[in-house]
């Protein structure tokens, strides 16, 4: 099953205790405090991991802990610090905590062996070593170490996607990925056969991009039929959607405008992405002059029209040479646009009360 969506509760080390001692030595049986500090509590990150397809390692296991730092020992020793916790996650994962009744966002994990920091381990106290003056010399009070950080934190995986397939059931999704590269989603004359997101690299020669077919997206999808919308998320990181379109069903036009409703409803901004009309199964339409119609009419919503049989593999090679094009673009724009990369740091959230 896939698993792209999970809450789980981290929480940090504890830092060790430091100590209170003193020196006992033959000679000197009142050698003064010797006492060590404490170990700092481990620290939980987040490690991108090429290796995970999805987050279902984690469906049933919802509590993380990093190991405590152990107290200071006696002659000064430092104890030892606590074991600090990577947890591993699939690129393009996105982790977010609860603030004021809102999340927000601590870690985007989108490149390969990424590593963020989501909960920090307590400082170790001090032994009574620190505590020693002129006027006291001999102090038997040390410091407690600090709790370490605890979150409830949910984790988002986000496909690392440049182009998404998106489509009513039955539009010929599967059968355009597994045409235009090396993905063999399962393909059936039924509708819901693509039950999560499916990803294919398409070469068109010059350049290498990923495809990913999502799940069918039908008349109500944001109210929770079919399979939802909730897959939308997996399309947020792409450059381009490419909108595929039955060219046997009725009402294409209108079916195309509920589409875009969808998607809208998910969220504006996807909605806003650069497109593209594919119009599949035309090797199904006897008359040309009313394919010619339809086509005129949906290049009327501005965005480029393509006549396409997924199936014969006609019409594939232009699709895919328009749609890098718009991939290049957007990649080109992003470099330009890009700014310093951030990490996201949110002031502790104590969840334990």
């Amino acid at each position: 099953m896939f698993v792209d969506n999970v809450e789980i509760k981290v929480r940090a080390g504890n830092g060790g205790n430091g100590l209170a001692s003193f020196r006992r030595e033959k000679f000197l049986p009142f050698g003064g405090p010797d006492g060590g500090d404490g170990g700092k509590g481990g620290d939980i990150y987040l490690v991108a991991d090429a290796d995970m397809q999805d987050l279902a390692a984690y469906k049933h296991r919802l509590i993380f802990k990093a190991g405590n730092g152990e107290k200071g020992g006696t002659n000064k020793k430092h104890g030892i610090n606590g074991v600090d916790l990577l947890i591993k996650v699939p690129v393009g994962t996105a982790a977010y905590v609860k603030k004021d009744g809102e999340e927000q966002l601590v870690a985007d994990l989108q490149g390969k062996g990424k590593k963020l920091q989501v909960a920090k381990g307590g400082r170790g106290g001090k032994g009574n070593v620190h505590y020693a003056t002129a006027t006291r010399k001999a102090p038997e009070i040390f410091q407690p170490g600090e709790e370490g950080e605890q979150f409830d934190i949910t984790l988002r995986m986000k496909l690392i996607t440049d182009v998404c397939i998106m489509g009513y059931p039955n539009s010929g999704k599967s059968t355009l990925l597994s045409a235009v590269s090396a993905a063999r989603p399962q393909i059936a004359d039924y509708p819901f056969t693509t039950k999560y997101p499916v990803l294919g690299v398409v070469d068109d020669g010059v350049q290498k991009y990923i495809w990913a077919e999502l799940p069918a997206i039908v008349k109500g999808s944001g109210q929770g039929k079919g399979f939802g919308n909730s897959f939308l998320v997996h399309a947020e990181r792409a450059a381009v959607l490419v909108y595929l379109l039955d060219a046997v069903s009725p009402g294409i036009v209108e079916e195309f405008a509920r589409l875009k409703e969808e998607i809208k409803a998910f969220d504006l901004q996807l909605a806003e992405k650069s497109s593209i009309i594919a119009i599949n199964k035309t090797d199904l339409i006897e008359d040309a002059v009313e394919l010619a119609a339809v086509k005129e009419k949906l290049e009327e919503t501005g965005l480029p029209v393509y006549e396409i049989s997924a199936a014969l593999n006609t019409g594939v090679s232009e699709l895919i040479s328009a749609v890098h094009k718009l991939v290049s673009e957007h990649k080109k724009r992003s470099i330009v646009e890009m700014g310093p990369e951030m990490v996201f740091r949110p002031k502790p959230v104590d969840l334990r009360d």
